[in-house]
């Protein structure tokens, strides 16, 4: 497991959070930050083709 807390949430692709976000991502929980990378992943699985397309990175920020 990484030591980089937010290492699940950039593998979702929540890496570009701005610095004030990435803050308070930063103090959650390793099970809240488990959530929200799951969260994250069901985001991106649902997105249409089309909006992929359009953004790449669906994020939650």
């Amino acid at each position: 497991m990484s030591n980089d807390p937010l290492a699940q949430l950039r593998a979702a692709g929540l890496d570009r959070l701005p610095e004030a976000q990435r803050v308070v991502f930063e103090d959650l929980s390793p099970e809240e930050l488990r959530v929200v990378g799951v969260i994250q992943e069901r985001l991106n699985a649902a997105a249409p083709e089309v909006e992929g397309q359009q953004n790449k990175n669906n994020t939650l920020c």
